[in-house]
C-alpha cells in the first residue's frame, strides 16, 4: 500500500493530512454531541475525543498504538455519558463513524488481518461494557442496535478496504513487473542495434581491407621493378590485412545472437536514399529529399553514408508508424565547417486521424525491437556524433543527427532515454 511505503513519501504526506482532517471533523461531530445531548463538561469531552481524531493519523504508522488509543477513549467516553432514554449507548453516532474509519484505514493501509482482530477487540469490549453497565440487555437505551449497526458497518467497510488493498496491491507488482520488462527490452534493443552495427561496421571496413590485401599480394605481379624488401614488406601486409579480416569476423560471431542469420546485403550509401524516399511514398506517406550539392565533391566514407541512411530510415519508418498520413521532409546537408553531415528529418502533425498503416508500410525490420532512438543515438556516438529528436513549434517531430566525416573521440553512452523518433505521443 503506498501510504505505508516509506520510499513513497507524497502519498504518505497525502494520506496523513486526509485522515487528520476527517479525525479533526468526526471530533467536532462528537463534541456538541456528549456536551449538549449526554451533558459531559467540555473540557473532559475534549480531553476524550481529541485522542480520537488523533488516533486516525497515527494509525498509519502506529496502528497498535493508535488502536489502543482509540479504544481507551471510547471506552472513557463510555463510561462518563450516562444513557438517557432512546439515545445511541456506548457509541455516540459519531463515535461509530470513528471506529468504522479506524477499522477501515487499518485495513486499506495494513490488511484485512489486523482490522479482523481489532473489528472482533472492539466487538467484545461493547459487550464487556455493556454487561457491566446496563442491568437489563435490551433497556431503553439503543446500546443493542448501536452496537449492531456498529458491527455491520465495520464488517462491510473491512471487506470493502481490505479489496481496495489487496487490488492496489496488485496493482503496484504488476507496474513494477511492467517496468522491469520495458527496461529488459531496452536494453536488449540496444544489444541487437550495436550487433546491427557491428556487421555494417564489418562490411564496409571488411571491403576496405580486402582491396589492402589484393593490391599487397598482388604488387609484386603489377610492379616488375619492385625490389625484394619491398616484395617482402607488401607480402607482410597482404597478410596483416588478411589476420585482421579473419579477427573481424571472429570478432562479430562473438556479438551476433547464436542463431542468427543475418541477410548479406549491399551496405547502405547516400545515393540509396531517393529510394527509400520512393519506398516511403509507396507506403502512404509522401516524402521531399534535399541534399548538399556539396556533398557530391565530398569523399564520404562507407561508414559515415550507411549511418546516414539508417538514421533517415529509422525517422521515415516511425513517421509512417507514428505519424500517419503526415509528410515527411529529409536534409542532408554538409556542415558550415565542411566536416560533418547533418541530417535533419522533420514530419508535421497529421491532419486528420488515418487508420494505421497496413502491411508493407513498414520500413523497418519486423524482427526487430521498436526503439528507433537507441539505433539512432548509437549510430551517432559510433562516430563520434550526436543525436536529438523532439517537437517543433506549430506540431510535428523532428530527428537531428550530425554524423563527422572523421573519427572522433566516441561519447560514452549508457541506455539513452526512450523518447518518441518522430509522431507526437507514441514510443518508438
Amino acid at each position: 500500500m503506498a501510504v505505508t511505503r516509506p520510499d513513497d513519501r507524497a502519498p504518505a504526506r497525502s494520506w496523513t493530512a486526509g485522515t487528520a482532517i476527517a479525525g479533526i471533523l468526526l471530533v467536532l461531530l462528537q463534541m456538541p454531541t456528549t456536551t449538549g445531548i449526554y451533558g459531559l463538561p467540555f473540557t473532559a469531552a475534549l480531553l476524550i475525543h481529541l485522542p480520537q481524531g488523533l488516533a486516525l493519523p497515527l494509525a498509519l504508522r502506529r496502528p497498535l498504538l493508535a488502536t489502543a488509543v482509540q479504544f481507551v477513549a471510547a471506552a472513557a467516553t463510555a463510561l462518563a455519558l450516562d444513557p438517557v432514554d432512546g439515545q445511541a449507548w456506548p457509541l455516540t453516532v459519531p463515535g461509530v463513524l470513528l471506529l468504522v474509519a479506524h477499522v477501515g484505514l487499518l485495513a486499506v493501509s495494513r490488511g484485512w488481518r489486523l482490522a479482523a482482530l481489532v473489528w472482533g477487540a472492539s466487538l467484545l469490549g461493547l459487550a464487556l461494557l455493556m454487561a457491566a453497565q446496563v442491568v437489563e440487555w435490551g433497556s431503553e437505551t439503543a446500546g443493542d442496535i448501536t452496537v449492531a449497526v456498529y458491527a455491520a458497518s465495520a464488517l462491510l467497510v473491512l471487506v470493502a478496504g481490505s479489496v481496495w488493498q489487496q487490488r492496489s496491491r496488485l496493482a503496484g507488482e504488476l507496474s513494477a513487473a511492467q517496468r522491469d520488462v520495458a527496461v529488459e527490452q531496452a536494453r536488449r534493443a540496444l544489444v541487437e542495434e550495436r550487433t546491427r552495427i557491428a556487421r555494417e561496421l564489418h562490411d564496409v571496413v571488411a571491403h576496405t581491407m580486402s582491396v589492402v590485401h589484393m593490391q599487397a599480394s598482388t604488387a609484386r605481379f603489377r610492379l616488375p621493378d619492385l625490389g625484394p624488401e619491398a616484395a617482402a614488406e607488401l607480402q607482410q601486409i597482404a597478410g596483416s590485412a588478411k589476420a585482421a579480416m579473419a579477427e573481424m569476423r571472429q570478432l562479430l560471431g562473438v556479438l551476433r545472437d547464436d542463431g542468427a542469420n543475418a541477410p548479406v546485403t549491399p551496405t547502405a550509401t547516400l545515393a540509396d536514399l531517393p529510394e527509400l524516399i520512393a519506398g516511403t511514398a509507396r507506403g502512404g506517406t509522401a516524402g521531399r529529399l534535399t541534399v548538399d550539392p556539396a556533398l557530391a565533391t565530398r569523399e564520404v566514407p562507407e561508414i559515415v553514408q550507411a549511418a546516414a541512411y539508417r538514421v533517415v530510415q529509422e525517422a521515415l519508418s516511425n513517421v509512417v508508424r507514428h505519424a500517419p498520413g503526415a509528410s515527411a521532409t529529409v536534409d542532408v546537408r554538409l556542415a558550415p565547417e565542411g566536416h560533418a553531415i547533418e541530417l535533419t528529418v522533420t514530419n508535421p502533425p497529421t491532419a486528420s486521424p488515418v487508420a494505421p498503416p497496413g502491411p508493407g508500410m513498414d520500413l523497418r525490420d519486423p524482427t526487430r525491437a521498436r526503439h528507433g532512438l537507441i539505433g539512432i543515438r548509437e549510430r551517432a556516438a559510433l562516430l563520434g556524433g550526436w543525436s536529438s529528436a523532439g517537437p517543433v513549434p506549430g506540431g510535428g517531430w523532428q530527428v537531428d543527427a550530425h554524423l563527422p566525416l572523421a573519427a572522433e573521440v566516441p561519447v560514452a553512452t549508457d541506455l539513452p532515454d526512450h523518447g518518441v523518433a518522430a509522431g507526437p505521443g507514441a514510443a518508438p
